[in-house]
């Protein structure tokens, strides 16, 4: 049995996804009612920060703050296609991965172009299909609340341009099993682009789970994009990147208002980042522990959840309204999380935080029942 909905209900929460992101409080000390001890789990980034090593590169960019990127831009490139293995001409980077989402948009969707895509999936996509005036093929997720690719592949038809799965997806934070992904993806790049989002491919411990980027290399008519917004902690500095066969990344560079609008900070703390395997690897068991402790917790006070969250946050359901819940966090634990109704009224998303703040959470949760 497939979770159904409607579409004018997922519409409007696509427009409430976007208006709490743009409303999104960032009080701290001295800026009103909240403090610095405001603690966000609301918008899945990383609770830790920047590495050190990220952060000592960005200190030595500024000197080369006010000097437009060249050469620093090519070298991220090339770090990223040598560990890839793939060549540098079938790597693109961009503003956070979300602009090569609005780049693939714009080529793959726009004027009435279809996009086969799951329902729910991540809304920031498919705002940018609506944007341009494409067409949204919506399939909705299994009883697991995994892509159905079996219906995606039978709702395929001539008119889609460009199909996209989110995997792990967001917002329910499942993956798709390895290896019938690949078998959808090669049986569909044969007639439309299949656009593969990795944003939390670094979060994930589920053995199943196999990135697309070897379909990259065998030739199919496959992207994938990453970003450095979730374990790299660089969402403020917007960087991330795609890959795909090098006719694909030629129509992405042509349409780019520049080679890639990138900082010198952003690349410098890309770069260092990429290569502090330690530090990411720290980011991961956290998040692990943080995750698997808090679906202990919900489970004990009794809340249905989303199962086997692969990504940095948990969906779960509430008795009551999820924008009451959410503002009675705020005003009385300074704790920010996310309304998500997506299935109705009555669900919210929690990003994982740190140790310290996940048992802030914890206390508020259980005092709250």
């Amino acid at each position: 049995m497939t979770v159904t909905m409607d579409r004018r209900q997922w519409l409007r929460t696509s427009a409430i996804a976007a208006a709490w992101a743009a409303t999104r409080p960032r009080l701290h000390a001295g800026a009103g009612a909240a403090t610095a001890e405001t603690i966000y789990l609301d918008q899945n980034e990383n609770p830790y920060g920047i590495s050190e090593k990220a952060r000592q590169a960005v200190v030595a960019a500024i000197k080369m703050a006010h000097r437009y990127p060249g050469d620093e831009t090519a070298e991220l490139r090339d770090l990223i296609a040598e560990r890839e293995g793939v060549p540098k001409n079938q790597v693109v980077l961009g503003a956070g991965s979300t602009e090569i989402f609005s780049l693939a948009a714009l080529l793959y969707g726009a004027d009435g172009k279809e996009v086969l895509l799951a329902e729910p999936t991540y809304f920031g996509f498919k705002n940018y299909v609506e944007k341009v005036k494409g067409k949204l093929n919506l399939v909705p997720v299994n009883e697991r609340w995994e892509h159905d690719l079996d219906e995606m592949a039978r709702r395929f038809t001539a008119n889609v341009s460009m199909v996209y799965v989110c995997n792990p997806n967001n917002p329910t934070g499942t993956i798709v099993d390895g290896g019938r992904l690949r078998d959808f993806c090669e049986s569909l790049a044969r007639r439309a682009l299949v656009f593969v989002d990795e944003a939390y491919i670094d979060l994930v411990e589920d053995k199943r789970y196999a990135s697309m980027v070897d379909l990259v290399k065998r030739g199919s008519n496959v992207m994938v994009a990453r970003t450095f917004s979730k374990i790299h902690g660089l969402a403020g500095m917007r960087i991330g990147y795609g890959i795909a066969r090098p006719e694909v990344i030629e129509q992405f560079r042509r349409i780019q208002t520049n080679f890639a609008p990138l900082s010198q900070l952003s690349i410098a703390a890309a770069k260092a980042s990429y290569v502090d395997t330690e530090y990411l690897a720290f980011c991961r068991q956290r998040n692990a522990e943080a995750r698997a402790s808090f679906y202990r917790l919900l489970e004990k006070l009794g809340y249905k959840a989303i199962p086997s969250s692969q990504t940095n946050f948990v969906i779960f359901q509430i008795d009551g309204k999820a924008d009451a819940f959410v503002k009675d966090f705020q005003q009385k634990h300074n704790i920010v999380l996310r309304p998500f109704e997506f299935l109705g009224r009555n669900w919210v998303r929690v990003s994982m935080g740190t140790t310290e703040e996940m048992a802030q959470l914890a206390d508020a949760m259980q005092r709250r029942t």
